[in-house]
């Protein structure tokens, strides 16, 4: 037998076997049965797999090319290209609705019905006016195929500009005692590897003329459009046309707009003061500037109130002044009360200036009154007060728990 290791006290390996011995005769002497697992039952053998249920027959939607990529193309060139999609599933499918993403991109008549393993066309065009560099247009087609109901088609192009004018619109802009002096120029740069060429100028509105000035020889170019003709009564619009030798763009055209201001102008329109009464004073500048060619004289300028002082400052003589209206601290529009700044000038087609003046209303705050409890009729039978609540009663201390008795054990053999 071998010696106990050190620290451990001799006989202590026996004391588990020991008690786990009496456990056991304690149980038997008590007439309790150990436990008995008894015999395993048999494996329940796998359930036979069933075959998968056949899919009930469905449309699929196949394209061959969902994207399409026009490549380099010119600027103001109308795009066509036809997307070709096959039915791979087992029932019909049917075409509900095109929808594009832009008004530039329109989709033509599509198929609406393919057979089983049969084909159809969607046909689209993508109109370039007015776009420069990379273009990506999308299409959206909407199907009874279950597993794509919505398929986005895209197209591309990288949009190519042979010859550049800048700005893309010519704007004039004077008023009708200074139209002559109206002018724009605009800006032609062709970026094309042969030299261009450019012939006289055309204008369908005898309003106005064109002339082309070359800076760069076969590169850079102006076009100088001015007045022509009498002065227009209103605003005007023409186009002016440059035949060229590019074969990429034969004919440059341009839309002039002419835009007539008012000989005198008055800023702000319109003056819009806060609640009154006002919490301090205010003071509120209106300019009268005179774009005609006489020079402009002011007079009579007030407001027809009397609590409202006016400042007149000509900054510079007959063409620009500052007008200072003062509010008092205080001061507020009468119900049905029109305000308003006049001032008479010298143009004989603005004779008088006029600027309405408002007032912001506020509400009037209404306190909140409570209602009265509705009557009683006298005919109701009068309310009983309620029982009252028995007060809870108090909880009785709680006792010493029982004590359980100790498990008595039969004795040992042998002790």
């Amino acid at each position: 037998m071998k010696a106990a290791s050190r620290g451990q006290r001799p006989g202590t390996t026996l004391l588990p076997g020991l008690c786990f011995v009496w456990v056991w005769w304690a149980a038997c002497a008590s007439g309790q049965t150990p436990f008995d697992p008894g015999p395993l039952a048999p494996p329940t053998p796998n359930a036979p797999s069933l075959p998968p249920a056949p899919e009930a027959p469905a449309p699929r939607i196949h394209f061959a090319a969902p994207i399409h990529d026009f490549g380099r193309v010119v600027v103001g060139t109308v795009l066509r290209h036809d997307f070709y999609f096959t039915n791979t599933g087992t029932a019909p499918l049917e075409i509900s609705n095109v929808h594009a993403s832009c008004g530039c991109t329109t989709a033509g008549e599509w198929t609406r019905r393919v057979e089983p393993g049969q084909f159809g066309v969607l046909p689209v065009q993508l109109t370039t006016a007015g776009f420069q560099g990379m273009v990506i247009k999308t299409v959206t087609l909407s199907c009874n195929d279950p597993r794509q109901p919505n398929v986005t088609l895209q197209l591309r192009a990288n949009l190519w500009t042979p010859i550049e004018m800048n700005p893309r619109y010519a704007t004039l802009r004077a008023n009708v005692e200074r139209f002559h002096e109206a002018r724009a120029v605009v800006q032609i740069l062709s970026h094309e590897e042969t030299p261009l060429r450019l012939q006289n100028p055309s204008c369908n509105n005898p309003l106005l003329k064109a002339e082309v000035i070359e800076r760069v020889p076969g590169r850079e170019f102006e076009l100088v459009i001015t007045p022509a003709g009498p002065t227009p009564t209103g605003n005007a619009q023409a186009v002016i046309s440059i035949p060229t030798s590019s074969t990429n763009l034969p004919v440059l055209n341009l839309t002039a707009l002419v835009l007539l201001d008012p000989v005198v102008t008055v800023a702000p329109p319109f003056i819009q003061l806060g609640p009154g009464p006002l919490p301090a004073a205010q003071t509120v500048e209106v300019s009268v500037m005179n774009n005609g060619t006489n020079r402009l004289r002011l007079s009579e300028v007030a407001v027809n109130h009397t609590n409202v002082t006016v400042d007149v400052q000509e900054t510079r003589l007959g063409e620009y002044f500052r007008l200072q209206l003062h509010f008092p601290a205080g001061f507020q529009l009468a119900p049905g009360e029109v305000l308003a700044l006049t001032a008479r000038t010298s143009h004989p087609q603005h004779p008088l200036v006029r600027v309405p003046i408002a007032q912001v209303r506020t509400p009037a705050y209404a306190p909140q009154v409570p209602r009265p409890a509705p009557p009683v009729p006298a005919s109701a039978a009068p309310q009983q007060a309620p029982p009252p609540v028995p007060p809870n009663p108090a909880r009785p201390a709680a006792g010493p728990r029982p004590t359980r008795p100790p498990t008595e054990f039969p004795p040992l053999p042998g002790a």
